[in-house]
C-alpha cells in the first residue's frame, strides 16, 4: 500500500503546502491506514502515505505504492541498518538499492511497486514503475520548469492540473478498447510508462527504460523441459509472494487461478483461504467450479454473489476509480470480489497474467485458426479496397444487412493483417467508428490512425512467429494499459494490495524463450490454448477443471444492459448532454441505441461493450469536465 504525489521545481523555487494535502487526501483510499508523510525541501515538495517515518538525516527519501520484493539477503540485512529507529520496510530495501546501484537498483529489485526518490546530493527526483504498470503514477509538466505527480489522476487534478480531453487519445480509447502508455484520456497527462523511470533534475526531464519484455526463442528446449522449468519458476513465485501468516487468493474456478491455489497448497503447511465472487445468472456464474476447486486442494473458500440492480449504480464509482471511461467491464466483478477481500485480509494473490505470456485468450485462437497475419500482397488489399468502397455507399449504416456484412468481409480484406486483427478486437472497429463520429472526430482519426500503436509492437516484435509476436503485443499494451489498471483501481479503492506470481519476471524470461507452439499449440484441428500451463496442472485439477471451456471474469453484460428495457442506456446515452458532445453525430448514436434496444444487431453491431464503453465516457465526461 501506499500513496505517491509530489510537485518539483527545476527552479529551486518553494511549493504550496496545501496542493500536497490536497493531493494526497482524495487517494486516501489506497491506505486509509498508513501515516502521512512529507518532504518541504528546496526544489521538492513530496508527500503521500506509507508505513514508516521518513529516514532522519537522509539525503535521500523514497515514498513506496506497493510492495517490494527482495531474494537477496545481503539487501535485507543491509538495509535494516540504514535506520535502526524503524522496523525493515519495502521503503529502506529501496533506498539500500538505490544507494548501492544509482539508476541500476530497480533492476535488483523484485514485487509490484511504483516509487518516488528525491535525491538531495544531486537535486534529483525519480519516479519508476515496476515491469508490468502494476501500480499507477502519473505526471504533468506544467512547464519546463515545474512537474506535478501523483499515483492516480486525480491527485494532478486535486493540485489544479487542467482536466481537458485528448482527443488522440479518445480516438485511441474508442478502437484499442484502451489508451496506449504513456498517454491518458486527459491532455498533457501522462503515466511513467511500465519498466521506465522518470527522472527530473536541474538538466530536465527524461525518460529511462530499465526493463521491457523481450521474446528470444531457444529451438533447444523441448516441451517437457518447458513444463519442468515454467513449474519450478511459478513455485519459486508463488512462495515469495506468500507474505501473511494465512495467504488469501482469488480464485475464479478457471485454469490461471486454481494453478494459483494449486500451488499455494502444496508449498503451505496451513490452510490457504480461496475468495470467490459470482453472479445469479447462471451463464455467468463460474462458483460451483471456483467451489470444486477449492475443495480439490482443501482450501477454505469464501464466496459472494453479486446481484444486477447495483452494476448501473456502481458505474459512476468504477469510473471515478479509474479516471477515465473504460470498456472492461469485469473491472465490476473485480470492484466486488477485492471487497470482499479486503474483509479478511491487506494482501491477496491473483491469477492474471498467463493468458497474455502464455496465450489463452480467445483472440489467439482465432489467429492461429484463421492464419489472420499471413502476409497480404499490396494489389490484394487495392483491388478488396475497391469492392468495398462500393459496398460501403450501399450498406448506409452498421446493422446487419446482405450488403454491411459483405462490407465488413472486404474491408478488413483491404486492411494490413495486424490492422485486421485489432479491428476484429475492436469494440468500435473503423466501420462503426467513421458511422459513429462527428466529421471533425474523424479527422482525428485519420490524422493519428489508432493502428499505428500494434503496427508498431509488431515491427518490434522482430522475427518472431506469430503466435509470440501477438503475446509480445499484449505485453506491451493490453496486460499494462487494461488489466493491471483494472486490477490496482479496483482492489486498491478498497485498500487491497494484490501480488501476481505469474508475472514474475524470473518466470516471464522463461517464457520468453518458448517457441509459440508450445502456448497456442494446432494439431488435428484442435487448437490448445496455454498449452505448458495445461500440462503443468493435468495432474493438479480434477477433470471438470482441466477440461473446462474458458470462461473468463465476465458478467452477463447485455442482459443487464437490457434491463427495464435498456432505461438506463436510454437515459444516458439519449440524453441531450450526451447528443450534444462534438465527438458523435446524434442520429448515428440514436441509431447505435435503437437497434440494441430492437436486439435488430449482432456480435459487430452494437457491441454491449462499445455502449459500456460509451457509458462511461458520458459518465467521465460529467464527473471530470462539465
Amino acid at each position: 500500500m501506499g500513496i505517491i504525489a509530489g510537485i518539483f521545481t527545476r527552479s529551486g523555487g518553494n511549493c504550496d503546502a496545501s496542493m500536497l494535502d490536497a493531493m494526497i487526501s482524495c487517494q486516501r483510499h489506497r491506505d486509509p491506514s498508513g501515516d502521512v508523510v512529507s518532504i518541504n525541501d528546496a526544489g521538492i515538495l513530496m508527500g503521500g502515505v506509507d508505513h514508516f517515518d521518513l529516514f532522519a538525516g537522509s539525503t535521500s527519501q523514497v515514498l513506496i505504492d506497493g510492495i517490494v520484493l527482495v531474494e537477496d539477503a545481503g539487501i535485507q540485512e543491509a538495509s535494516r541498518q540504514l535506520d535502526t529507529s524503524i522496523p525493515y520496510s519495502s521503503s529502506k530495501a529501496v533506498l539500500f538499492a538505490y544507494r548501492r546501484w544509482r539508476l541500476q537498483f530497480m533492476n535488483k529489485l523484485g514485487g509490484e511497486f511504483s516509487c518516488a526518490i528525491w535525491d538531495v546530493d544531486k537535486n534529483r527526483l525519480i519516479l519508476a514503475r515496476d515491469p508490468f504498470g502494476h501500480k499507477p503514477l502519473h505526471y504533468y509538466k506544467k512547464t519546463n520548469n515545474t512537474l506535478f505527480f501523483s499515483s492516480e489522476i486525480k491527485g494532478l487534478l486535486a493540485a489544479g492540473v487542467p482536466a481537458e480531453l485528448d482527443l488522440v487519445s479518445l480516438s485511441d480509447f474508442l478502437s484499442l478498447n484502451c489508451i496506449p502508455c504513456p498517454a491518458t484520456i486527459f491532455k498533457d497527462i501522462y503515466q511513467v510508462p511500465p519498466g521506465s523511470m522518470l527522472i527530473a533534475d536541474p538538466g530536465g526531464i527524461r525518460i529511462k527504460t530499465w526493463w521491457e519484455p523481450r521474446i528470444v526463442v531457444d529451438q533447444s528446449i523441448t516441451f517437457e523441459d518447458a513444463v519442468s522449468g515454467v513449474s519450478s519458476a511459478f513455485k519459486r513465485s508463488v512462495e515469495q509472494c506468500m507474505l501473511k501468516s494465512e495467504t488469501y487468493c482469488f480464485l475464479s474456478g478457471g485454469m490461471d487461478s486454481s494453478a494459483l491455489i494449486s500451488f499455494a497448497t502444496e508449498i503451505a503447511n496451513r490452510k490457504i483461504h480461496a475468495v470467490s465472487i459470482g453472479f445469479e445468472e447462471e451463464e455467468e456464474n463460474e462458483l460451483q467450479d471456483a467451489a470444486t476447486m477449492a475443495r480439490h486442494v482443501g482450501a477454505e473458500h469464501h464466496s459472494l454473489i453479486v446481484k444486477p440492480d447495483s452494476f448501473f449504480d456502481m458505474l459512476g464509482t468504477l469510473v471515478w476509480h479509474h479516471d477515465s471511461p473504460f470498456t472492461d467491464t469485469s473491472a465490476y466483478p473485480t470492484y466486488f470480489a477485492a471487497k470482499a477481500g479486503a474483509g479478511f485480509t491487506d494482501i491477496i494473490l491473483t491469477g492474471d497474467g498467463p493468458d497474455q505470456t502464455m496465450g489463452g485468450s480467445g483472440h489467439y485462437v482465432f489467429a492461429v485458426k484463421n492464419n489472420i497475419f499471413a502476409p497480404r500482397s499490396h494489389s490484394r488489399r487495392l483491388t478488396y479496397g475497391l469492392a468495398s468502397g462500393l459496398l460501403e455507399t450501399m450498406a448506409k449504416d452498421p446493422v446487419p444487412s446482405l450488403f454491411s456484412k459483405a462490407y465488413r468481409k472486404l474491408y478488413r480484406e483491404s486492411l494490413s493483417p495486424v490492422h485486421a486483427a485489432y479491428d476484429i478486437r475492436s469494440y468500435f472497429p473503423d466501420i462503426v467508428k467513421r458511422f459513429l463520429c462527428s466529421d471533425e472526430f474523424w479527422e482525428v482519426h485519420l490524422g493519428n490512425n489508432p493502428y499505428r500503436h500494434p503496427e508498431s509492437w509488431f515491427r518490434n516484435a522482430g522475427s518472431l512467429d506469430d503466435v509470440n509476436k501477438y503475446l509480445y503485443s499484449d505485453m506491451k499494451f493490453y496486460l499494462p494499459d487494461d488489466l493491471m489498471i483494472k486490477v490496482d483501481r479496483m482492489c486498491m479503492a478498497h485498500g487491497l494490495e494484490t501480488l501476481s506470481p505469474f508475472l514474475d519476471r524470473d518466470l516471464v524470461a522463461i517464457i520468453n524463450q518458448l517457441p509459440g507452439s508450445f502456448k497456442v499449440n494446432s494439431k488435428d484441428g484442435k487448437i490448445t490454448t496455454k498449452r505448458v500451463l495445461k500440462e503443468i496442472c493435468r495432474k493438479r485439477f480434477p477433470p471438470s477443471i482441466l477440461n473446462k471451456r474458458k470462461q473468463g471474469f465476465g458478467i452477463p453484460l447485455e442482459k443487464w444492459l437490457r434491463q427495464d428495457d435498456g432505461k438506463f442506456l436510454k437515459e444516458i446515452l439519449l440524453d441531450e448532454r450526451t447528443l450534444n458532445r462534438p465527438y458523435f453525430k446524434k442520429k448515428s448514436l440514436k441509431n447505435l441505441v435503437e437497434t440494441f434496444s430492437l436486439n435488430k444487431g449482432d456480435y459487430f453491431y452494437p457491441s454491449p461493450n462499445a455502449l459500456a464503453g460509451l457509458l462511461t465516457l458520458e459518465l467521465w465526461h460529467r464527473k471530470y469536465l462539465d
